[in-house]
């Protein structure tokens, strides 16, 4: 089975070697990615030979770019022994895969003298792939051992036993595998994590998939700091400047300023997305405040930001905090619906119309809430509200009024009807993703259709938009990464997503967002890659609006 031919006069100083990808002859292009993951796996078991050198992936790869050879099959031995001597290296080890009649195939190796040019070894392993392929991989391993003596290599007894070991079992396995590492060599991260997982949730076991994964999960974190940490750093500094000043603790007794401090605190907590800890700092400072202090508090904030020594971001963030607490509860209110906590929002919207507190003026009275109800999408409470003038205005005796009222009525529960079919129509979409294993483009467009209905449903919106970044990172959509529906999709819900983080002060959500969506497809060209780092750099400069 084996036809193994040595030369004399192999190197007897440490041979440092290159393996190239095997070329895929089979005519079968679902096997593209074997000889690439074939290859990874020749290079992992001679990476554990302590008397021999092997070269890296990405030096073998940069070396086959620069000389046009990277898509050029099996390279002939001049072609091999010039890339050799780019490397430093001693041998290159090249071949490719071929169908002797299926399910059997043959894999060819050579091994070329970088000096000399000549294929100083060659072998050849023909094998079953069958169902999973573990008589294919037996040999593979053989074909190791063979190239290992090919080279002169001493091997210890612990090295005999590194390499007997079979690290994969299933050839899908490898297959992933080699998509895995084309994809890192021309840059797509995401298809790259997307086939790892594949190919660890075909297989749990493959020891070499799983180190990887967690290689380039550590890579792709690496990357996407570096290239928006100049804006990222900068946007923080700012931030870190504003808290400083504002720094301490609410007292029991506070002061006009302890409360104006506190302000901007609650603020810096939306800023950085601590939505509870707002909650909880507004909540105690709400409770503190008189008329007195409000109207003092006013002055106070106006004459920093008045300030010529005031940052941008600071004036921002300055311009946006409110010491009325009517609005303050307002505030809270729409945090809390984000939050998904529907009930504790309205309870808190109703009790701010009944006992406002201080206000600047009898005219600056919180409206009914229902007419917070309709902004915010919570339309049974805006069907409640609307029934409530209604009943007054009979009570009244107004029998216009009450005519208004009715018809009002009518279109409030018009309103909240089309608001719960187009919920049931999203949640009646759920069940597609848990049968669809990987999206195509018309499932892309059939969750765009779903997820515009979402538009005036705020816990609902964040909730899609996490679970779809998800389905991202999880390579759901892996297929159709540079597809014009899943740009479309994924720009979609960024748009939502910024649409709940409105405003300066949700500035860190709406960051986090603008790098989901970077990360979600690659650039299409130069142009559109500086346009991504323009945005970017509007929240160094304080311009997250």
């Amino acid at each position: 089975m084996f036809a193994l031919l040595l030369a004399a006069g192999l190197a007897a100083a440490t041979p440092r070697v290159a393996v190239t990808d095997l070329a895929n002859h089979t005519g079968d292009a679902s096997l593209d990615g074997a000889g690439p993951g074939l290859a990874g796996i020749l290079v992992a078991k001679l990476v554990r030979v302590d008397n021999l050198q092997v070269v890296e992936r990405s030096q073998l790869e940069a070396v086959l770019a620069e000389l046009k050879l990277a898509d050029a099959g099996v390279l002939d031995p001049a072609t091999a022994a010039k890339a050799g001597k780019l490397l430093g290296a001693t041998h290159i080890v090249t071949g490719d895969i071929v169908s002797v009649k299926l399910p059997t195939l043959a894999v060819n190796l050579q091994v070329i003298e970088v000096e000399t040019g000549r294929v100083v070894a060659a072998t050849d392993v023909v094998g079953q792939i069958g169902d999973h392929g573990e008589e294919f991989f037996v040999l593979v391993d053989d074909a190791t051992f063979r190239l290992v003596d090919a080279l002169q290599v001493q091997l210890a007894a612990r090295d005999r036993i590194e390499l007997s070991q079979v690290d994969v079992q299933q050839l899908g396995t490898v297959e992933a595998y080699g998509r895995a590492l084309s994809a890192l060599d021309r840059g797509d991260t995401a298809a790259a994590e997307a086939d790892l997982s594949r190919a660890m949730a075909t297989e749990p076991g493959f020891k070499l998939g799983e180190a990887a994964l967690a290689r380039l999960a550590a890579e792709v974190a690496g990357t996407r700091a570096r290239y928006a940490n100049d804006a990222i750093t900068r946007t923080h500094e700012a931030w870190d400047a504003v808290e400083k000043a504002v720094a301490g603790e609410l007292p029991a007794s506070p002061t006009v300023e302890d409360l104006a401090r506190a302000a901007v605190r609650a603020k810096m907590r939306l800023v950085r997305g601590d939505l509870e800890g707002y909650l909880k700092l507004e909540t105690a400072r709400v409770a503190a405040t008189t008329r007195e202090h409000t109207k003092a508090q006013g002055k106070f904030l106006e004459e920093v930001r008045r300030s010529s020594s005031v940052s941008s971001v600071q004036s921002r963030v300055l311009g946006d905090v409110s010491v009325w607490p009517w609005e303050v509860r307002l505030q809270m209110a729409e945090v809390l619906v984000i939050l998904g906590r529907l009930d504790e929002a309205t309870a808190l919207v109703i009790a701010n119309y009944q006992h406002p507190g201080p206000t600047a003026s009898p005219t600056a009275r919180p409206r009914d809430p229902t007419d917070w109800a309709e902004r915010h999408g919570q339309f049974d409470l805006f069907v409640i509200g609307k029934k409530q003038r209604l009943t007054q205005a009979q009570l009244r005796g107004d029998v216009q009024g009450a005519s208004r009222g009715l018809k009002a009525l009518e279109e409030a529960i018009e309103d909240a009807r089309e608001a719960h079919e187009k919920r049931a129509a999203w949640e009646a979409f759920q069940p597609r993703f848990r049968s669809t294993k990987v999206a195509d483009a018309r499932f892309a467009a059939d969750e765009l259709r779903a997820m515009r209905s979402l538009i005036d449903d705020p816990a609902h919106v964040r909730s899609g938009y996490l679970a779809f970044q998800a389905r991202v990172k999880a390579g759901f959509y892996k297929d159709i990464r540079t597809a014009r529906e899943y740009r479309e999709l994924a720009e979609a819900w960024c748009s939502r997503a910024d649409n709940l983080w409105h405003g300066g002060v949700y500035a860190d959500q709406r960051l986090a967002n603008l790098l989901d969506l970077q990360a979600a497809f690659p650039a299409r060209d130069a142009d559109d890659e500086a346009r991504r780092q323009k945005d970017l750099d509007s929240f160094a400069s304080g311009e997250y609006r």
